[in-house]
C-alpha cells in the first residue's frame, strides 16, 4: 500500500475525514512508509480531540445507539416515559465511554464493570437514584445495587423491548461480547414473546423454553446470559419484583466459549466482573474495534493478524489508544486485501 492510501486510511479511521495537508506532505515525502515516523504520527493524531469524537462513532455503532431515537415504549406499562430519557441514555453511555477510554485511559474491558456513570437529574430519577447536580453529572455506583458497566445502562437494556426480552438481551451478550453464533429459528416456529404473569417471571418462561427438546439446544446458549439482568425492566429501571409482584433473581451461570465448565455468579455485579475479566470479551472488543477501523466484517483470512493486534494491545494496557496503534501498524492497514489473501 502506498503512502497516499495509507494517509487516507489513517485519517478516516482516527479522525473520520480525508487526509489533511500535513499527512499529504508526509505522503509526498514517503515518510509514512517509515515505521517510526508512522508510529509518531499516529500518536500525535490520537492527541487531537477529533480522535475522541471519532471513537464515539464506534460505541454508537457497536451498541446501536441510534435506535434510541425511535423508541416508543408502551404508555400503558411505562406512563412516565418521555423521549428526553432516550437522549439522556445515549449521553450517559457516550460520557461513560469517553471517561474510560480517554480521560482515564483504562482497559476497554473495564467498560463492563466500572462503578460510576454520568446521569442527568431526569435519568437519575428514572433509575431510582437521588439527583445530584444539574446537567450531566458523574455518579458513584459502588454502593448502588445492580448498576455498574455498559450492560446495566438503559441504552443497552432497552434493546430487550417493553418485556425486557431475555432472548434479545442474551443474544446481544452472545454475539457482541462473546462472539458466539446461533442459528435463526426455523420459519415455522412461533416466536411470539410469552408474557409474564403472577407466579411466572420471564426467567421461568426462559427456563421452560430451555428445558424443551425443540428449543433448548439453541436457547441454552444465550438466554442464561441474560439471567443476571432480570431485575432491570424494559426501560432499565432496577427493581426486586416485577409488575405482578414476582420476586426476581440475578444469579446464574455463564459458560464462556472454549471453556468446559460454567462459572456461577450470585449478583449482577458478579456477572459484570466475570465479563470484564474474560479473555474472550477482551478479544471480542479487539475484533469490534478492528472491524470499525476497516469498515468491513472480519474473515478467517484476518484472524491471525487480529490475534497479533490483540496481543500487542493487551501488552500495552488494552486501552483504546493502544488498540488503535496496534491496528494501524498491523498488516490489516499496511497491506491490501489481495496481499492478505495471497
Amino acid at each position: 500500500m502506498n503512502d497516499y492510501e495509507l494517509a487516507s486510511r489513517l485519517r478516516y479511521f482516527i479522525w473520520g475525514g480525508p487526509p489533511d495537508e500535513q499527512l499529504m506532505r508526509m505522503a509526498d515525502a514517503g515518510e509514512l512508509s517509515n515505521p517510526s515516523r508512522l508510529l509518531k504520527q499516529v500518536q500525535q493524531m490520537l492527541k487531537d480531540p477529533r480522535a475522541q469524537q471519532k471513537s464515539s462513532q464506534f460505541i454508537v455503532e457497536w451498541l446501536d445507539l441510534d435506535r434510541l431515537q425511535n423508541m416508543n415504549p408502551s404508555r400503558k406499562h411505562f406512563p412516565n416515559w418521555n423521549p428526553t430519557l432516550a437522549a439522556d441514555m445515549r449521553k450517559e453511555t457516550l460520557a461513560f465511554f469517553q471517561e474510560i477510554a480517554w480521560k482515564q485511559q483504562r482497559p476497554l474491558s473495564d467498560l463492563m464493570n466500572s462503578e460510576f456513570t454520568y446521569l442527568t437529574p431526569e435519568l437519575a430519577k428514572h433509575y431510582g437514584l437521588k439527583p445530584a447536580g444539574e446537567g450531566l453529572t458523574r455518579y458513584d455506583l459502588s454502593h448502588v445495587s445492580g448498576y455498574g458497566g455498559l450492560l446495566t445502562q438503559g441504552s443497552v437494556l432497552t434493546m430487550g423491548g417493553d418485556d425486557a426480552s431475555m432472548v434479545t438481551r442474551g443474544l446481544f451478550v452472545l454475539q457482541n461480547l462473546l462472539r458466539g453464533v446461533v442459528h435463526d429459528p426455523p420459519p415455522d416456529v412461533d416466536t411470539t414473546p410469552v408474557a409474564s404473569r403472577p407466579g411466572r417471571t420471564h426467567r421461568s418462561v426462559a427456563e421452560t423454553r430451555i428445558a424443551t427438546v425443540a428449543c433448548g439446544g439453541c436457547h441454552a446458549k444465550f438466554e442464561p446470559l441474560a439471567f443476571g439482568l432480570e431485575k432491570f425492566d424494559g426501560l432499565g429501571t432496577y427493581r426486586e419484583r416485577d409488575a405482578y409482584g414476582n420476586s426476581l433473581r440475578a444469579d446464574g451461570k455463564i459458560l464462556f466459549p472454549g471453556q468446559s465448565k460454567a462459572i456461577a455468579y450470585a449478583t449482577t455485579k458478579e456477572l459484570m466482573n466475570l465479563l470484564s475479566k474474560s479473555e474472550r470479551v477482551k478479544e471480542t472488543i479487539t475484533w469490534k474495534v478492528t472491524q470499525f477501523a476497516l469498515g468491513r466484517p472480519l474473515t478467517a483470512v484476518d484472524a491471525d493478524i487480529v490475534k497479533q493486534i490483540h496481543r500487542e494491545s493487551q501488552k500495552n494496557g488494552g486501552t483504546y489508544r493502544s488498540l488503535v496503534i496496534a491496528i494501524v501498524t498491523s498488516d490489516l492497514i499496511l497491506k491490501t486485501r489481495t496481499e492478505l489473501e495471497q
